[in-house]
């Protein structure tokens, strides 16, 4: 009995090891920044602001940018998905937009960062992908980037940047930012799959 006992903690302690590779790597955003473009909407009129809204209407246009180190993502999981929180405010005036609709619309931009995040970056970027179901307040909007982070860490980059855009007229608040590198469900299928064969192949070898 005690060398059952033996096998089988062996075994669950692989499985429990197997798993736990599975962790995701959360990473924070290294800098982000606001940026406004005054009427006209030109991309010429550019000012800073701490906030992250996300907004389009007859006066301005802001996009909100955000820079993470990714170098902690080399040895990651296969999948990798940048999202932000919508918060919960409810605008009354955006824009010049009174009342300020809920944005229809996000856009999704991705481009190599410098770590720390410039004025110039306003036009930067190529679409990720365009969000038209925009999830409520106070829920997550996520979009996966791993393609795009697989690219630049192959060309040893060392910062990704994302940029919010206003794809129709309103207003969005967000906060939260992160990227994260998670198994794909098939990787996480494969790992419990080799934990249980792990587990099985002990029990066989105690019955012996």
């Amino acid at each position: 009995m005690r060398v059952i006992r033996t096998c089988c903690a062996l075994a669950a302690g692989l499985l429990v090891t197997s798993t736990a590779r599975a962790d995701p790597i959360v990473l924070r955003p290294v800098s982000f920044i606001e940026i406004v473009d005054h009427e006209p909407i030109d991309g010429a009129s550019l000012r800073q602001e701490i906030s992250e809204n996300v907004a389009l209407g007859p006066s301005d246009e802001t996009r909100v940018f955000y820079q993470f180190a990714i170098p902690p993502l080399r040895s990651a999981p296969p999948a990798v998905v940048f999202s932000v929180v919508r918060r919960p405010d409810v605008f009354s005036e955006c824009a010049s937009l009174a009342p300020c609709p809920d944005l229809a619309r996000l856009d999704v931009f991705g481009y190599a960062g410098s770590g720390t995040i410039a004025l110039a970056d306003y036009g930067a970027g190529a679409l990720l992908a365009s969000i038209t179901s925009i999830p409520g307040r106070g829920r997550t909007i996520s979009v996966n980037v791993t393609d795009f982070v697989d690219g630049l860490l192959a060309d040893d980059g060392g910062f990704a940047g994302f940029i919010l855009r206003p794809g129709s007229r309103g207003a969005l608040g967000v906060s939260n930012a992160r990227l994260a590198a998670t198994p794909e469900p098939g990787s996480l299928t494969l790992v419990m799959i080799g934990g249980v064969a792990a587990t099985a192949r002990s029990w066989r070898r105690c019955k012996r």
